[in-house]
């Protein structure tokens, strides 16, 4: 065991913000009967041995061993000797063994048990129980020699991790490295420390080295000098597709260059400038809102970032917006076993070439957790009623394409209204609304973020509720769902009132018969039907009786 490697303002910090990439708890403590007890050693061990390996695999990460999934303190009971067997673990249990920082912090009373694991260069195995991996804060297992081909490919390619000869101390702007790592659980240290346990700088005698990885942070401006192509560039055309020649349609709206930590400010706020307001329906009326989701956009900014291959020295990373999208590309190609599809249907996979870049903007909460942000990207741009994003890796660059057209069929007036009135769950209701017309239920778990068991269970209940029923297919087809006639015929309804209803309500308090005769040209007893229906469907509300009967609207303009 060593020395504490972090405050305890440090850890409480780390466990407020919960577990992903690089951040796993452990509960000491059995609680399947009404009495807490512990854990049997062993069973505690080889959790240990599975979370440190699939760390060391993976991109290295923090195990606090008495810390709760809810990030509540509840600590061990363990004796000196059983904690000392659980601190060699790592050393006992892994082939090749980790190199791991273990610490002792006592939190609210509670003991925590902490293993700082590195990036290990090879496959870390279990004995008897194969090769763990870290994707986002799950742990799959992998083939002894996937993980070695990313490790190989990662020494190959580790461009960030490199010490740049002849840069020094000096050539870092600390103020903003100071400024940067603030928000970080270790921005309280001083920043040469906070630096350190990055692993972004090393002693080196009475010197540090500097990693690539720190310059293209914090270098000191101009930082072209360390790398000529380490920005981003920002376009605007004017139109769908470029044009050349008399008719260029491009204007390059601006640049932000190295270093990142200034970079990725500017570009957000370049991004922000470009990005269009506009009318969307939202219920019964249209509501101003930005073109495309924020979180969206910010999310593909930041990949461009994280995720690029600097060793591309020729290449920048551009953004470029037309009339119907938003493009963000940056070189270099996903590395395996990542791919497309597995990305647009939310599928657990993970790899990134730059780790150490990752884990700094992670920790200063620029960007998310490793595996959560794009599936997160196709959530939102799902609830926006936006179509779905394009991604495409190939030709050595990695693209985004977000498009700030609805779906056909999404934006029927009353759609959202007639779905807010029926008895499901927001995950049903967004996919009712972003698949309209049939939907799987893998769309349910891509559009939700959920596993295949509660997204099966989530449509069963749609179909129980007489709300959603199961399209006739092929055999042996993946089976598809939609709305049932009813309630298709519920929103062509509204789909033909809602527009009328809208101007009037603009203009107007209250509805009698006879202005809804005259505004849908019908009669008195069809209007009297229609009207009622309206009420049934919690559009209108009636006040009154017989013929003073007056119609309000139900819901407030959203």
């Amino acid at each position: 065991m060593t020395a504490p490697f972090l405050a305890d303002s440090e850890l409480r910090t780390i466990i407020s913000r919960g577990e992903g990439q690089f951040v796993e708890f452990k509960s000491a403590w059995d609680r399947g009967s009404s009495l807490p007890k512990r854990l049997r050693r062993r069973a505690l061990r080889d959790k240990i041995a599975d979370v440190v390996a699939a760390f060391a695999n993976a991109d290295g990460g923090l195990l606090l061993v008495g810390v709760n999934d809810d990030g509540s303190v509840s600590g061990h009971g363990y004796s000196e000797r059983d904690v000392a067997a659980f601190f060699e673990v790592p050393s006992r249990r892994l082939t090749p063994a980790p190199d791991c920082r273990t610490a002792r912090f006592t939190l609210d009373g509670h003991e925590i048990l902490a293993f700082q694991v590195p990036i290990s260069p090879e496959a870390v195995m279990i004995g008897g129980n194969g090769f763990p991996y870290r994707v986002g804060s799950l742990i799959v297992r992998e083939p002894q020699e996937v993980i070695n081909e990313r490790k190989q490919a990662y020494r190959h390619i580790g461009y960030e991790q490199r010490f740049c000869p002849g840069a020094t101390l000096d050539d870092l702007n600390l103020d903003l490295a100071e400024s940067f790592l603030r928000d970080t659980p270790v921005g309280g240290r001083p920043v040469r420390e906070a630096l350190r346990y990055y692993g972004l700088i090393e002693p080196d005698g009475l010197d540090w080295r500097v990693t690539n990885a720190a310059l293209l942070l914090f270098a000191h401006r101009p930082a072209l000098r360390w790398h000529p192509r380490a920005g981003l560039r920002v376009f605007r055309v004017a139109g769908t597709r470029i044009e050349y020649g008399p008719q260029r349609n491009v204007a390059q709206i601006g640049r932000a260059d190295p270093p990142l930590a200034s970079a990725i400010v500017e570009v957000r706020e370049l991004a922000r400038s470009q990005i269009q307001r506009s009318e969307r329906l939202r219920g019964l009326f249209f509501e101003d809102i930005p073109e495309y989701p924020e979180f969206a956009w910010q999310e593909a900014l930041v990949n461009a970032v994280a995720h690029r291959d600097y060793e591309v020295r020729g290449r920048e990373s551009e953004v470029w917006f037309f009339d119907d999208r938003l493009e963000v590309s940056s070189p270099g190609e996903l590395l395996p076993p990542v791919t497309v599809e597995a990305l647009r249907e939310g599928r657990a996979a993970h790899v990134t070439r730059n780790p150490m870049l990752v884990r700094v903007l992670a920790d200063a909460e620029i960007m998310r957790d490793e595996g959560e942000g794009v599936a997160r990207v196709f959530r939102e741009m799902a609830v926006s009623l936006l179509r779905e994003p394009e991604i495409e890796s190939a030709n050595g660059l990695f693209r985004m394409t977000l498009f700030n057209e609805p779906v056909s069929g999404k934006m029927r007036p009353g759609w959202s209204h007639l779905l807010s009135t029926l008895p499901i769950s927001d995950g049903q209701r967004r996919m009712l609304l972003t698949r309209p017309t049939g939907f799987t239920g893998q769309d349910y778990q891509r559009v939700n973020g959920t596993g295949e068991d509660e997204a099966m269970r989530r449509v069963r209940d749609l179909r129980a509720k007489g709300i959603a029923e199961r399209q006739p297919d092929a055999k042996g087809a993946v089976p598809t769902y939609s709305v049932v006639s009813a309630l298709e015929a519920d929103a062509r309804f509204l789909e033909a009132r809602i527009p009328g209803l809208r101007a009037y309500f603009d203009r107007e308090s209250a509805l009698r018969n006879a202005d809804y005769r005259a505004l849908f040209e019908i009669d008195r007893h069809g209007a009297l039907r229609e009207l009622r229906r309206l009420v049934a469907l919690k559009v209108l509300a009636a006040k009154g009786t017989g013929r003073g009967t007056r119609y309000v609207l139900a819901i407030p303009p959203e």
